[in-house]
């Protein structure tokens, strides 16, 4: 069983596999779009977007690990220097998978064309659920907490004439504090 073991082996020796993706990878970046069959774009698609992962870092060590994959220098330039930069804001999926339905002559194959996504091509963007919605009940407050409530917004509403009244120009009569009322003594009297 093939429990946990990904990629596809595509009827080839490791070493096989591994010199038709360096190629395969190489000619994706030379002409941004190439023309295989569906098993193998799917395959050279994981490879090629890990190259531009590692190519959008830009060092040093990024650049000497992409060597090991694309060893042709003008292609590895053209990799760090025009193709990375297109997909500065882009988290993933910088390729395509287009099929053609139509099958490969000699052995029926299933071809497909892989390509590089344009850089302004939006990607899937996922669908917004919209969200139940529930229809709001009032609940009755209890009597202490509405009269307080009340008494709250009849004072804000007060407050908020005050101020209304000098803007408009109306003078507001001023309210003379009352004089503390003196007790009267024996010898008034």
């Amino acid at each position: 069983m093939r429990h946990n073991k990904d990629g596809r082996k595509l009827n080839r020796t490791a070493s096989h596999r591994k010199a038709l993706m360096r190629n395969m990878v190489t000619s994706l970046f030379a002409s941004e779009r190439i023309e295989t069959t569906t098993a193998k774009a799917k395959e050279t698609r994981r490879v090629a977007e890990r190259m531009i992962t590692f190519a959008r870092r830009g060092d040093l060590a990024a650049r000497r690990h992409v060597a090991k994959t694309v060893q042709n220098p003008k292609i590895l330039k053209k990799l760090f220097d025009e193709i990375a930069p297109r997909y500065t804001n882009r988290p993933g999926g910088y390729t395509r998978v287009l099929k053609l339905g139509v099958g490969r002559k000699g052995d029926n194959a299933e071809k497909a064309i892989l390509e590089l996504v344009g850089e302004k091509d939006e990607g899937r963007k996922k669908k917004k659920k919209p969200r139940k919605t529930y229809h709001k009940v009032d609940i009755p407050k209890s009597p202490e907490k509405a009269a307080k409530a009340k008494k709250e917004t009849a004072e804000k509403e007060a407050a908020a004439e005050e101020p209304a009244a000098e803007v408009t120009g109306e003078e507001i009569p001023a309210v003379e504090p009352e004089a503390p009322e003196e007790p009267e003594t024996e010898k008034e009297k």
